[in-house]
Order: structure tokens, then sequence, then C-alpha cells
């Protein structure tokens, strides 16, 4: 079991000046606190134009920055919108940030989870899968050859060039594809690429998926891969907070949580989750279940260091390979989120150093 910790930059109102300048440096120390406790990945979502949502416009910026005060945590996508990216833009980044992490790049692919984030960029609805796919298998060819060939296709007629740098990792870095929703499992393990999953669904709900998930890999043709090689990992990220007061880590675990799948005043939510049932639906998922159901249900991980240990423990039985905590969401305070990384390596980390 591997840990990994989340942020998209969550920024609820009411700001100060320079609440943004904060949230972003908060978010450094948070992943450089994490490296020392022995968490072994930190991912960054992109998102775009969600205002108090997520504040994270620039995954590789972020990553870049933080490579320069780590040594050992890995820097993931989750995702690289490659609705939005051109092919060539999208690799030399990447590549970049390999370079200057020395190798430790991760690399999550997907379209977009709205298509509000998209459309300005002029992305048809209609189309977008069908772009994604091409600028991905573009940029893959990249990776691939020292001098790109070209390529020449429905959307992207990109001419041969050397494109620089050339990436540490070979022939690529891991690739990931994200899964809001439990049928996602099944494509992405056709493509030969490792899963980040949501708590959204209970653990009960999930482990026969990821049974499915394996299952499928392994027996899938390698020419419907994305990349060279599988990636056979499922990861899955929960809202969390670990405190030495068992109820005070639950119920502010379960405020994020709630915050974090819309129940708040952010004028965008509508458009946030208007691909997954509805701003309402997803709400009411959450408000139907007490804290402590939530804690139960594997939907949210909070509590003291035994209680978290406790969940984790129920994600590993159901095939989990790296626990993910988004631990920065809604009001839970910086000082609050420190706390929860220094307990989490203390006390819940060294419980799983030995599980296979």
């Amino acid at each position: 079991m591997k840990f990994g910790l989340m942020t998209q930059i969550q920024m609820p109102r009411p700001w100060t000046p320079d609440a943004e300048v904060h949230a972003y440096r908060n978010a450094i120390d948070q992943v450089v606190a994490a490296e020392g406790a022995g968490f072994s990945h930190f991912w960054v979502t992109e998102q775009h134009f969600f205002r108090e949502i997520g504040h994270s416009p620039c995954p590789d910026m972020i990553l870049a920055a933080v490579s320069q005060r780590t040594k050992t945590i890995r820097l993931g996508f989750a995702v690289l919108v490659m609705t939005i990216h051109n092919p060539y833009n999208a690799y030399e980044r990447v590549a970049s940030l390999d370079v200057l992490s020395n190798g430790r790049v991760e690399l999550g692919l997907g379209r977009g989870s709205t298509h509000y984030m998209v459309e300005p960029f002029h992305v048809d609805r209609a189309t977008e899968r069908e772009l994604a796919a091409e600028a991905t298998d573009a940029m893959m060819k990249m990776f691939e050859h020292e001098k790109f060939p070209g390529y020449h296709g429905k959307f992207f007629d990109l001419a041969e060039r050397y494109v620089t740098p050339r990436s540490v990792q070979k022939p690529h870095p891991p690739l990931w594809s994200a899964a809001s929703n439990l049928s996602s499992y099944e494509r992405i393990a056709r493509q030969g690429m490792g899963v980040i999953g949501v708590t959204r669904n209970s653990v009960s709900e999930t482990k026969e998926t990821i049974r499915q998930y394996r299952e499928t890999i392994r027996s899938a043709d390698p020419a419907g891969f994305v990349g060279k090689f599988a990636n056979e990992q499922v990861g899955a990220f929960a809202l969390a907070c670990c405190s030495e007061d068992d109820r005070l880590g639950r119920d502010v675990a379960c405020a994020a949580t709630r915050w974090y799948h819309g129940d708040n005043e952010a004028e965008l939510n509508p458009k946030r989750f208007a691909t997954a049932g509805g701003i309402e639906a997803v709400v009411k998922m959450f408000r139907s279940r007490t804290n402590d159901e939530l804690i139960t249900d594997g939907m949210a991980i909070g509590g003291n260091p035994d209680t978290v240990s406790r969940a984790v423990e129920k994600w590993a039985d159901a095939g989990l390979d790296q626990m993910i905590f988004i631990l920065q969401a809604g009001l839970t305070t910086h000082d609050q989120i420190m706390r929860s990384i220094e307990l989490i390596g203390e006390k819940v980390i060294p419980r799983f150093a030995d599980r296979a």
C-alpha cells in the first residue's frame, strides 16, 4: 500500500487580497511535509475557470516548483487535459518536469471532467473523446522517437521535428486515467493504464470493480495500450483528516467531503457536476449519510490514527494499491492539514509498510 497526497487548491470565499499566494505556498509546504512523512506520490488536478473549487490551471508549474523542494516523492498529473493542449506543448511540459525531477513524473491523461472547463478552448463536445485520443497518440510518439516523424490526423497536422528535452523515464512515465465512475475501470484496463478513482462509491461497491480491472488488464491485447507497457495500479482519493481527537477528525473530514462534493455556496457547482448526475444528486448522496456512515462506508476517511488506519485497511483489502488523501478541501485549515500529514506519517503509514 502506497500513500498519496492530492490537491486542486480549493479556495472558499471570503478571500483576502493575497489568498492565492498563501494557498500556493501552503500547498508546496504540505508536499514537503508529506515527503518527510513517507508519502510516495503527490497529485495535482488540472482545473480551469472553477474559482473557489479549483485554482490549479497549470499543474506542471506547481509540480515543477515542488520538484525543487523534494527528492523522492512522485509527481503526478491528475490529469493532464489533452483536449486543450497541443501535443508538442504537452510533451515538452511533461518531459521538462521529468528532467527537473530526475524522473519522478506520473502521467495521468484525460479529456476534461466537464465541458464547461474545455468549451472556451473551442472543444466540441461531440468530438472531444476523439480529439483527446489523437492528441495522446501524437504525444506518445514523441516519447517514442528522438526525432518525431510527424503526425497527420483529423485534428492535428504536426511536422517532423526533434522534440526536446528527452524524458528521463524510458520509454515514458507511468500512464494513468481518472475514473469518476466505476464503469470507466474496464476501458482504462484495456488501454493499459493505471486508475485514479474516487471514494464516491463505497468500499463494497468498488471491490468487485477492482478485481475485474485486474483481470481485464492482465488479459488485454497490448496493441490496444496507450503506452508501451501496462501500468497495473489502482489508486483512489478520499477527503480526509487525521487528528488526535477522533470525533474532530471525523467531523472535519466529513465537512470537507460534503464541501468538495458540492454542498456549499460556490456558484459554479452546477457546471462542475453536470456530468455526474447533477449537483442535486451528488449532494444528496452525501447528505443522506451521517458522518459515521460516511466513515464506515469509506467515502470519507477521518478520525484518530486508529480510525484512519482501519479505513485504509478496508480499501487495501478491496485491492487498492494507493490510498490518496485530499486534505486541503473546503474549510480545513493549513494547520489541520499539516497535523494530519504528521500523524499519518507517524502512526498510519508505518502500519502498511510491509504489506505487499
